[in-house]
């Protein structure tokens, strides 16, 4: 949330206009009932304008399609703050004189304005709608250049935040990956191959050795392509497949359009780790895991629910670390779904565009490789 620091122009704004209508009532040389309630009504009106003009600018930038559109809300807020400055002028002046001279005399006032040593007569409201004219847009330039300049800090911090939490996730994919259980249990499963049967002891390296190769080359960049994720998954699948046989079974539809296709590297391996971990793995129920291309430029990961017993409930780090990086790319992060027999997740695939373009949002999509 963008938080905007205009403390002291709004002291400023009220404290300045009040000062000139002291001097210009005379309350400090002659104070009467008469200025006292002028000079409180002059206060109401310039806290209202004041007060109004800030609620008006800020709370626009919270309209909601069609209106949040640059040119329409700005028309909208104009419109809007000159009517609500306007009347709050009138009413002051209404009540001002009312309060001098026990009449409501509105009809008989007659303003004017000077332009180039002239005075052009415009009557009330003609006088009152210049005046509002320019208090407002003093007053709507100044929000908006506080609000402008607290929307770079904001922006500033948030992208600080995001490269954290970026490096937060690579340093958890990389534990996730390269950590004493994982190393343990390849070994393990290596040396046992090694004496049963050493042509897939073999085999079975060559893929440690790719899931290893692929963790350092990738781990560092934004993007990678859906191709090369899939050949390290059914790389990363076949060490799990080693280690648990028929408890794990990985079923992959995915259209082939979609192979250059980008996505956030080690995102399904993260998606499948955590199946892994929160689910029982047995031959007669084994864990299924689907990856699934849908339309609309959309992957799905869905694993059948069978927790382990015993089991620590999930913090959701691992689908938090995702959504940072899609954060990151200024792209919207996963969807979610469970029921009681699945967990779904739901990945947006980013187009991949000519060299030089950046991911600036849906459709956009990519960053050069």
């Amino acid at each position: 949330m963008i938080k905007v620091r205009d403390k002291w122009f709004r002291v400023l704004i009220v404290v300045l206009p009040f000062i000139l209508v002291l001097y210009s009532n005379e309350v400090c040389l002659r104070a009467d009932t008469s200025k006292l309630l002028r000079t409180l009504i002059s206060f109401g009106c310039i806290i209202s304008i004041t007060e109004g003009a800030r609620f008006l600018t800020y709370r626009s930038r919270k309209w909601k399609s069609p209106w949040n559109k640059s040119l329409i809300r700005f028309l909208l807020v104009i419109a809007v703050g000159i009517t609500f400055t306007a009347l709050a002028l009138a009413a002051s002046t209404v009540l001002q004189d009312f309060v001098t001279s026990g009449k409501l005399a509105k009809g008989n006032y007659t303003g004017f304005v000077k332009i180039n040593n002239s005075q052009l007569a415009s009557g009330f409201w003609g006088y009152t709608i210049f005046n509002a004219l320019f208090i407002f847009l003093f007053l709507y330039t100044g929000y908006e250049t506080i609000y402008h300049f607290a929307k770079l800090r904001y922006t500033e911090k948030e992208k600080e935040r995001l490269e954290k939490e970026k490096l937060r996730a690579e340093l958890n994919q990389l534990k996730g990956i390269v950590n004493p259980h994982f190393l343990f249990n390849n070994l393990n499963s290596l040396s046992s191959l090694i004496s049963e049967n050493p042509a897939s002891a073999e085999y079975f390296l060559d893929e440690l050795t790719k899931v290893f190769r692929y963790l350092l080359r990738n781990n560092q960049s934004e993007v990678t392509t859906l191709g090369q994720e899939m050949l390290f998954i059914q790389s990363y699948y076949h060490l799990l497949q080693t280690r648990y046989g028929a408890g794990i079974r990985l079923e992959v539809q995915v259209d082939r359009q979609y192979e250059a296709w980008l996505l956030p590297p080690l995102t399904l391996q993260l998606l499948i780790e955590n199946a892994v971990k929160h689910n029982r793995l047995q031959k007669d129920q084994p864990l299924h895991i689907e990856i699934v291309s849908l339309p609309g430029n959309l992957l799905m990961v869905r694993n059948t629910l069978s927790k382990r017993e015993g089991a620590v409930e999930s913090t959701g780090q691992g689908l938090h670390n995702i959504n940072a990086r899609y954060k990151m790319l200024q792209l919207p992060g996963v969807k979610v779904e469970k029921d009681d027999a699945y967990f779904k997740v739901t990945i947006p695939l980013i187009e991949p565009q000519a060299e030089g373009q950046q991911v600036l949002g849906p459709g956009a999509t990519a960053l050069a490789q």
